[in-house]
C-alpha cells in the first residue's frame, strides 16, 4: 500500500470519512471474510505455466483457508522460488473443484472482501476457463476502493480515487495486508462534524470499535 497523504490535502475529507465509518462498522461485525487471490506465471520445462493460490482470513487475521490450485506438473522449486508459496502450501495443493467447494463452505452467509473485485474475476473466469468449468460467482466488497478513498490520490484528470497496490508476498499475506488496511481506517480521526450519519444516526467523531484497531491488531501479529 502506499503512503498515507495528510488529511489536509484531501480533496473532499467527507470521503474519507464515509471510509472510517465504513471500516468501523467492519471492526464491530465478524460476518466476512477476506478473499485474496494470487496469480504468477512461472517457467516450467521452458514454457510458463500461471500459479493460483487462494487465502481466505477471518475478521481476526487467522488463515481460514491457503491453497495453491492444482494445475499441470511443475516443481516444488519453481512454485516456491516464483510464487511465493510455504511447501506447506504446496503439499496441501486442490483441484479445481475441490478448491472451489471449499471456498464456499468457508464464505456461507458472509459478506466477501476483497482488494479489487475486478482482478478477482478475472483470475477466477481464466482458472475456471482453464479447467473447462464455470467461474466462481461471488459478491465482492472492495476495501481498496475505501482505502483508496480514505487516502484521496485522485487517478489523474479524474474525479476518482486511485487504488493503492496492494503489498504481499503471498496470497496470506496479502489478505492479511488488506485487513491492516480495514483497522488503520477504522482507527484513525475524523476531521468533520459533518460526516454521513449511520443507520444507528452517529456520526462516527465519537464511536469507538468494540475491539480496537491495536487489540485486532495482536490477533492479527499472533501477540494474544
Amino acid at each position: 500500500m502506499q503512503e498515507k497523504q495528510s488529511v489536509s490535502t484531501h480533496p473532499n475529507p467527507k470521503d474519507r470519512n464515509r471510509s472510517i465509518i465504513w471500516a468501523r462498522f467492519a471492526a464491530d461485525s465478524y460476518e466476512w471474510v477476506i478473499l485474496s487471490i494470487r496469480a504468477t506465471r512461472v517457467a516450467a520445462d521452458a514454457a510458463s505455466q500461471q500459479l493460483v493460490s487462494i487465502a481466505i482470513l477471518g475478521p481476526g487475521g487467522k488463515v481460514l483457508m491457503e491453497s495453491l490450485i492444482k494445475t499441470q506438473e511443475f516443481s516444488a522449486r519453481e512454485a516456491l522460488e516464483g510464487h511465493g508459496i510455504d511447501y506447506s502450501v504446496l503439499l496441501k495443493a486442490l483441484p479445481y473443484e475441490e478448491a472451489v467447494s471449499e471456498i464456499k463452505r468457508i464464505i456461507d452467509r458472509k459478506q466477501v472482501f476483497c482488494w479489487d473485485p475486478f482482478e478477482i474475476r478475472k483470475t477466477l473466469s481464466a482458472v475456471a476457463a482453464a479447467n473447462k468449468e464455470n467461474a466462481l460467482a461471488l459478491s465482492l466488497i472492495s476495501v481498496g476502493e475505501e482505502y483508496g478513498r480514505f487516502l484521496g490520490r485522485l487517478r489523474p484528470g479524474t474525479s476518482s480515487y486511485e487504488i493503492p497496490e496492494l503489498k504481499g508476498d503471498s496470497a496470506a499475506d496479502e489478505g492479511r495486508s488488506v485487513l491492516q488496511a480495514i483497522l488503520e481506517m477504522a482507527g484513525s480521526s475524523q476531521h468533520l462534524d459533518g460526516a454521513s450519519a449511520s443507520p444507528m444516526g452517529w456520526t462516527g467523531e465519537f464511536y469507538r470499535p468494540k475491539a480496537s484497531p491495536a487489540e485486532k491488531l495482536k490477533g492479527l501479529l499472533g501477540l494474544e
